[in-house]
């Protein structure tokens, strides 16, 4: 195959030029519309059709014109015309084929039906003979440098990935077309009734008022019509037999919320390949339908319910629109650190290329390293997973895999920046107040839950009482309990969060946090680095510290990528003002939080709002890192005690934190597996991710087979495809021992909830290793029936909406999910 040769071209030649123009022509694209709109965009690699034009256009000059070179006119020329006749031929047949237009030029001079015009068939003119003169030389000594076998060997690889890329992505694309089909039925349907209903006075009358509405306003915009034209309207339909206004506005409201009903249900079928093709071809219009491509992702607002959309729209005040936002620079900074990454696993696999030669001496050397490594693993004090995880590299990669355990694996590689967190943490342990009484009369009130208790005082969480607990089923209502509070601050705030990401609750935020600067108001607003490298400018802190704003970064992506120590991120979320108010749970300051943006479909968060002598416990857990984001001296945490004294009430409380320097002692898994084992009647849990290790399965599956019953609520809409693949994996065990097991229908369950009949947590803490292992993280341990019961409520609504998961539905998945599961689960702790 790769010896056929091509106008005297060898075909591996031929091939490698195309994907390289093609990663070239990827490039650029996503460049140029990236500066273009100022965040980055993907402009189609993988997952796009209009790249490999690059590929196959280039290539085609080099074949035809690569002897000609040096005649610079003839270069011009006829690249100019056969990439010019490419273009025309690719949009004609992507036309016919998808039936959309991928690029227009008709507002162009010298055009021919918007396919190709003058200017862009000059640049393409140019271009060949830069691609000729300084480009190929280049790709032609590098091909040449490349070992025959191995380019091969590469050939085939990048062959099957290319063609499964084209495949997946012609699928969904052709998929477009259908899912326009049934939106132009939905819309004409409801064109239909409204018409019918005469409502409008004319049918031009009707399409100009439809138009003119978004779906997020369509509903209210006809009933405040029909409001105001009551008696026109009433008039209008005297000559209908038993018309009543009451009854026609009653089954308009029903016929406008189905329609946007289905119009949200076609755009959570939407695919992920499908939106990213929307996303990165934006001007992408049908040429079949009236209505464009991009409509399908304008945000819908279902999902909110109509009650909360509105108060939001008053706590925002404004006309709510949510982004996403993605930043290039951000993104080059990830990517520079993950080339840095790679370049250090190249380093090992070329050392074990150069080392092949000296095989028996190697051979030796290994199995000698070999049984140290074990020795040392087997008896390691860290998760069976993590180990697990170790032996498998080690024997998958004899000579690399003993070289990157010795960078990344042992104990000791990360020891002294653990040591300088817990010197730090244990600064902060200092100003908090074990009181031997209130254990006491905690013990004799909840005897059964006294040794869960007097466990978090062992691990430095003191137990607090006189709390008062109001627990939010939706991030929307959380912001919006957050603003009035942070309005009503006098003294200080204290902001904590895993994601920043811009958009209009950011805007708002911000808007907020700034007022009370000028009104002398204290505000220390920390953010971890990953969670916001990607959706802020490159000068967001340095803009923020000139407004005012005290700013801590936690670990920086770029100052540990030697020891890997990247990989632990701070996933707290805490809000303190003045001492007094204090706020935990999943959510963070992004739109899709609130639902202003639906990625995933209804984004559904929760979270807890306390006041009382918890707020202490949440106001150290985060002086405690800010302290670890900075390297100045030692700061004194009395100035951040409450201002107020908490009337007395028996909601009692400890504040749970912790994290990777706490390895191998997790706390917060220990708890979690207590408020399994202890409970008598029911345990309840809400989580994004579900990869659990086999002894948080025993305590589950103990509990249920011991009379208790156990229900776990997952995301039915994913984030990570991948995760959810090991999600549902991980369902198998639990479901055959009796667990019942829930997909959060409407969408995404982000919310992070344990509960028993007693006591529960409301936090940060997903059920997965790398909240358990890998981040820092925090929650609320609450114990007061009461409380309990607000929230068993809000988890048995979610379960009504929610998909049951059967043992039958498990063990039917298709064979290959199966094995592409039992494969993933290899890499359960990396995820």
């Amino acid at each position: 195959m790769w010896n056929v040769k091509i106008f005297g071209v060898e075909f591996i030649n031929v091939f490698y030029n195309f994907i390289i123009y093609s990663f070239l022509g990827w490039v650029y694209e996503s460049l140029y519309v990236s500066f273009l709109k100022k965040s980055w965009v993907n402009r189609g690699f993988l997952n796009g059709p209009v790249i490999p034009i690059y590929g196959a256009g280039a290539t085609l000059v080099y074949i035809v014109f690569w002897p000609y070179r040096n005649q610079y006119f003839l270069v011009f020329l006829g690249g100019m015309l056969l990439a010019t006749l490419l273009e025309y031929l690719t949009s004609f047949c992507m036309e016919l084929l998808f039936h959309a237009k991928w690029w227009d030029y008709s507002d162009k001079k010298f055009n021919i039906n918007g396919r190709i015009c003058l200017s862009v068939s000059v640049f393409w003119g140019f271009l060949s003979i830069f691609m000729t003169l300084v480009l190929q030389p280049h790709i032609v000594q590098i091909l040449d440098v490349i070992p025959r076998l191995y380019g091969e060997y590469i050939g085939y690889f990048i062959f099957i990935v290319f063609i499964s890329d084209t495949t997946i992505t012609v699928i969904h694309t052709l998929q477009l077309d259908a899912i326009l089909t049934d939106l132009q039925k939905l819309k004409q349907d409801l064109q239909d009734y409204i018409e019918n209903s005469r409502i409008y006075e004319t049918k031009e009358e009707l399409k100009h008022k439809l138009s003119s509405y978004k779906a997020s306003e369509l509903l209210d915009n006809i009933k405040s019509f029909m409001e105001e034209n009551k008696e026109k309207l009433i008039e209008r339909n005297l000559s209908r037999e038993g018309f009543e206004f009451k009854k026609l506005r009653y089954d308009m409201e029903r016929h406008v919320k189905d329609y946007i009903n289905k119009l949200q249900a076609r755009e959570n079928k939407t695919s992920y390949v499908q939106r990213r093709l929307l996303k990165a071809f934006p001007d992408l219009r049908s040429i079949r339908h009236e209505l464009e491509l991009t409509n399908l992702q304008e945000r819908l607002f279902i999902g909110i319910g109509k009650e909360r959309w509105f108060r939001m729209s008053n706590i925002l005040n404004e006309d709510i629109k949510g982004t996403c936002k993605s930043y290039l620079s951000g993104f080059l900074r990830v990517a520079l650190v993950g080339i840095l990454v790679l370049l250090q696993f190249a380093v090992l696999f070329l050392l074990t290329y150069w080392l092949s030669e000296s095989t028996i001496y190697i051979y030796m050397i290994i199995e000698i390293f070999s049984i140290f490594v074990t020795i040392g693993l087997v008896n390691d004090n860290r998760s069976p997973s993590y180990k697990i995880s170790w032996i498998c590299i080690v024997l998958i990669l004899p000579l690399t895999g003993h070289i990157m355990y010795a960078l990344w694996g042992k104990a000791g590689t990360k020891k002294k920046i653990e040591k300088q967190v817990l010197a730090k943490i244990y600064h902060g342990i200092q100003y908090l107040h074990y009181d031997a009484e209130l254990a006491k009369e905690y013990a004799e009130k909840y005897p059964t839950k006294s040794r869960i208790s007097k466990y978090m005082e062992t691990q430095h969480f003191p137990l607090f009482k006189n709390n008062q607990i109001q627990y939010f089923p939706m991030g929307e209502d959380t912001f919006e309990a957050i603003f009035d509070d942070i309005k009503n601050a006098g003294k200080f705030i204290l902001i904590n969060f895993f994601i920043v990401g811009e958009g209009v609750l950011w805007d708002n935020m911000h808007k907020l946090l700034l007022s009370k600067i000028r009104q002398g108001v204290q505000v220390k607003f920390m953010y971890d680095d990953f969670g916001a490298t990607l959706r802020t400018p490159k000068n967001f802190r340095k803009n923020l510290e000139a407004e005012g704003f005290e700013i801590a970064v936690f670990n920086p992506i770029h100052k540990y990528t030697d020891k890997l120590y990247m990989n632990y991120r701070s996933h707290q979320k805490i809000i303190v003002i003045d001492g007094n108010i204090g706020y935990t749970g999943g959510m963070n300051l992004a739109d899709e939080y609130v639902n202003l943006v639906h990625r995933f479909g209804t984004w559904k968060d929760n979270a807890v709002r306390v006041v009382g002598d918890a707020v202490w416990g949440l106001t150290v857990t985060f002086l405690q890192m800010w302290e670890i984001c900075n390297s100045g001296a030692r700061i004194d945490y009395n100035p951040y005690r409450p201002t107020m004294e908490f009337p007395p009430s028996d909601v009692y409380c400890h504040v749970i934190a912790d994290g990777p320097a706490n390895n191998p002692n997790n706390p917060i898994e220990i708890i979690y597996k207590q408020i399994i084992n202890y409970a008598k009647k029911y345990v309840y849990i809400t989580t994004p991710y579900l990869i659990i290790e086999d002894d948080m399965k025993e305590a589950l599956i103990t509990a249920v087979r011991s009379g208790i019953d156990v229900r776990i609520i997952t995301p039915y809409i994913p984030d990570k495809k991948n995760v959810k693949r090991l999600t549902n994996y991980n369902y198998g065990q639990l479901l055959e021992a009796g667990i019942k097991i829930y997909e959060y229908k409407p969408g995404f369950i982000h919310a992070k909830t344990i509960i028993n009949e007693d006591c529960g947590i409301v936090g940060t803490v997903n059920m997965d290793y790398r909240s358990f292992y890998l981040h820092y993280e925090c929650g609320l341990w609450m114990c007061n029936r009461e409380v309990i019961d607000v929230i068993k409520d809000d988890l048995l609504n979610t379960m009504d909406i929610s998909l049951e998961i059967t043992y039958q539905d498990w063990k039917n998945r298709p064979w290959y999910l199966k094995t592409y599961q039992r494969i993933l689960n290899l890499f359960s702790t990396l995820m």
